[in-house]
């Protein structure tokens, strides 16, 4: 799946590797969050993309990442926010701290004994990519919804190349299945 919106704005993954593992939230909370990055994408003429929290980046090899998906036994799981926050840096503008519970960090170690690549894994979900001023950052962080916690319900391989709205799923492993 691809996400597009803003032609014009060609935000790229600089230094990424091929692929990205992602965690995306489940159903209804993917619903929110999808709306609220919809809703600041044309608000600030920023690209749409779907809802994750990057577990692992780069990866490479995508067979060794699918087969440490394939021998994953889980069903959804809860993950705490730890508040809104925001910053300069275009990949965490305004996003959900997420707390690093077991299941993420577990999840992450995998993915890191995997690949030689470091990650600094810092659980969160960004709600847009563009650079803006500290005010406008606030701003947008004032008018957001509190989120206690998020379910969480698959895994995905993100071919990460190039623009963000080029950005696509190539495999997805739902939990619980």
């Amino acid at each position: 799946m691809s996400f597009s919106r803003s032609q014009d704005d060609k935000i790229q993954q600089p230094n990424r590797g091929k692929y990205s593992i992602w965690l995306l939230p489940y159903e209804d909370d993917y619903n929110l969050i999808y709306n609220k990055i919809d809703e600041l994408s044309k608000a600030y003429n920023s690209p749409l993309f779907q809802p994750h929290c990057t577990l692992f980046s780069p990866v490479y090899d995508i067979e060794i990442a699918k087969n440490i998906i394939h021998k994953f036994k889980m069903n959804p799981f809860q993950v705490p926010s730890i508040g809104l926050n925001q910053s300069d840096n275009i990949w965490k503008t305004v996003f959900i701290n997420l707390e690093t519970n077991p299941h993420l960090f577990l999840l992450n170690y995998l993915f890191a004994q995997a690949f030689e690549e470091a990650y600094d894994f810092q659980p969160h979900i960004s709600l847009i990519y563009k650079k803006l001023t500290t005010d406008d950052r606030k701003e947008i962080i004032r008018n957001l919804p509190q989120i206690k916690s998020l379910l969480f319900g698959s895994i995905s391989i993100v071919n990460t190349i190039g623009a963000v709205t080029d950005w696509e799923n190539i495999y997805e492993k739902i939990f619980g299945e």
